[in-house]
């Protein structure tokens, strides 16, 4: 059973407690002055101060003075008639598609401050950055699964607020092989996409053209295309990786004496926004970089000879947008 559940129930039939609650600092005085129903957690996050652990308090003290805005990012649970915990989010450390929060839990009856106390959650992200469990630290439960509704959906609606911590790389969650398939076996295009490395590399090999930016040709696979929603008809596209429920593809229309590249994003099989990346007429080039973060870069330049000059830059951002 978690110990937010068992914490819940009891709090919830606890008579009001006395007003006022003197927190020692020191940790013999938390050891003895600890509530007799709290659960015990596991020696990382139970001995906080401890000399052992200087190190690791140091870093994750840094890491929590550069956590942006924490007590905006809290979120209340109910514990009961009266009763209420306030989740505050200290210290955040990631490593690739696991974020590691440790909260701060202010327990409130009736208004008045009755605990805090100290609890750590594993969020587990998929490649396309949806969360798929929470596991509090040292336990295989998963509270998505096992907590009250109220409970999850406050859970699930800070682990999107999550991903907009500036300590938080989402471009991690997506860095697998170069060339991967999503569940539909679509193939996909790893990040970061440069246009001068795809043009050297496509013209000059086709099969480690494949390998490293696999793509559609139209007339063979239009209804893939119908499938997200896409009515035009270039000649070639190219899937990126998912963001969040986002699916962007780029467009290529090289057909003709003036070639265009548009990045389209997809949302619930709608287009929600689009760009002109790249052109080619003749007269100048235009090109891009789409980075792993999906920051976007445009380039131009007279002809292939000439460095490449940086024109502007746009971020996608998580409505889909492209500003």
């Amino acid at each position: 059973m978690l110990y937010t559940i068992g914490f819940l129930l009891l709090l919830s039939c606890k008579e009001k407690k006395q007003e006022s609650i003197q927190f020692e600092k020191s940790k013999s005085n938390t050891s003895r002055d600890s509530l007799s129903h709290k659960k015990d957690f596991s020696q990382q996050s139970k001995i906080l101060t401890d000399p052992k652990n200087e190190a690791t308090n140091k870093q994750e003290k840094q890491i929590s003075t550069a956590t942006n805005n924490a007590n905006d990012n809290s979120f209340v649970l109910s514990c009961g008639s009266g009763c209420a915990m306030t989740y505050i989010p200290e210290v955040v450390l990631q490593d690739k598609q696991v974020i590691n929060v440790k909260f701060k839990v202010e327990t409130y009856i009736n208004d008045k401050l009755s605990d805090i106390h100290y609890e750590k959650y594993y969020f587990v992200y998929n490649n396309s950055g949806q969360i798929e469990k929470i596991n509090p630290e040292g336990e295989n439960d998963n509270i998505l699964q096992n907590l009250m509704p109220d409970a999850q959906a406050e859970f699930k609606k800070y682990s999107k607020v999550l991903l907009k911590n500036k300590n938080i790389d989402i471009s991690k969650f997506s860095k697998t092989e170069k060339v991967r398939t999503d569940a539909d076996n679509f193939k996909i295009c790893a990040l970061p996409f440069d246009f001068n490395n795809y043009y050297d590399v496509c013209v000059e090999d086709d099969k480690n053209c494949e390998n490293k930016y696999p793509s559609y040709v139209y007339s063979e696979n239009k209804e893939i295309l119908e499938t997200f929603g896409i009515k035009e008809q270039p000649s070639a596209f190219f899937l990126l990786p998912k963001i969040n429920n986002l699916q962007p593809i780029v467009l290529a229309y090289t057909d003709s004496d003036v070639e265009g590249y548009f990045l389209k994003i997809i949302d619930n099989n709608e287009v929600v926004s689009s760009l002109q990346i790249g052109k080619m007429n003749g007269e100048t080039i235009e090109d891009f970089v789409i980075k792993e973060n999906y920051e976007i870069e445009l380039y131009s330049r007279k002809n292939s000879d000439e460095k490449r000059i940086l024109k502007k830059k746009y971020k996608l951002q998580d409505n889909g947008m492209i500003k």
